[in-house]
């Protein structure tokens, strides 16, 4: 058991919340009850996560995409009203690490990301309001796109959208996990072989042909499913809490 607030005072100083200007509330978002003893993560907040929370009996749901942004409306109704009222009914918090979480250097989705495919962290990367989400990835060797596509398979679930206009073996890797397609240029310019990010735009298609490196888009959900497990492991180790990851699955 943990009071809640000093668990939120553990992961804010941890994730070093306050250094980057984030378009989303970091910490607790919904304040329940004040004990927590037993902790579920998740990708996004939303209905299915809370009830199957509930069934759970958690105090605290943990996720990396929470329930408030700068640019939703301020009227509470519709599907924002019903999961406010069952956190509410059922005396639930709710914490949320966005942007913090992605570039924390060990427990974040990107570090946990070149972790899993067994990348040697290189030189920062993804370069968002002056702080860096990511780093570069360097493989032991450079091996065939089609490989790694199916190292990128095996890791995420899924079929990942390819472009394939890079070379025909990859070694360097730029990557960020979520929606950061507007950082394919930076990948191209820093010597990337490829862009391993979740989301795709128009735009990328015509900058990857043009400027000879591979797109690859894995889902926004798949690429962000690591992070909040390792920090919902971490939180659990530290505080003796009991911890659960439930995926509520989302094909983008």
């Amino acid at each position: 058991m943990v009071p809640l607030a000093t668990l939120e005072q553990y992961a804010n100083a941890l994730l070093d919340t306050a250094r980057i200007a984030d378009y989303a509330p970091n910490g607790v978002q919904v304040r329940g009850r004040t004990e927590v003893h037993r902790l579920v993560t998740g990708v996004s907040a939303c209905l299915d996560l809370f009830q199957a929370a509930t069934e759970w009996e958690a105090d605290l749901v943990l996720v990396h995409h929470g329930m408030f942004w700068e640019k939703d409306p301020r009227v509470v109704e519709g599907g924002l009203k019903r999961r406010l009222k069952w956190l509410l009914d059922h005396d639930i918090s709710l914490m949320a690490y966005h942007l913090p979480l992605d570039c924390h250097p060990r427990l974040g989705n990107n570090a946990q990301i070149l972790h899993r495919l067994h990348l040697t962290v290189g030189e920062p990367f993804g370069l968002y309001r002056g702080t860096h989400l990511s780093a570069m990835g360097e493989g032991q060797s450079a091996i065939p796109l089609a490989q790694f596509i199916a190292q990128v398979r095996a890791l995420f679930g899924g079929e990942p959208l390819v472009l394939p206009f890079g070379p025909e073996k990859v070694q360097r890797i730029a990557l960020c996990s979520g929606a950061a397609p507007e950082l394919l240029r930076e990948a191209k310019q820093k010597g990337a072989d490829l862009f391993l990010s979740g989301e795709a735009t128009e735009h990328v298609y015509h900058f990857a042909k043009e400027e000879g490196i591979h797109f690859v888009a894995a889902g926004h959900h798949r690429t962000e499913l690591f992070g909040v497990q390792a920090l919902g492991d971490h939180l659990a180790g530290q505080f003796g809490v009991q911890h659960r990851f439930i995926d509520i699955p989302n094909p983008l």
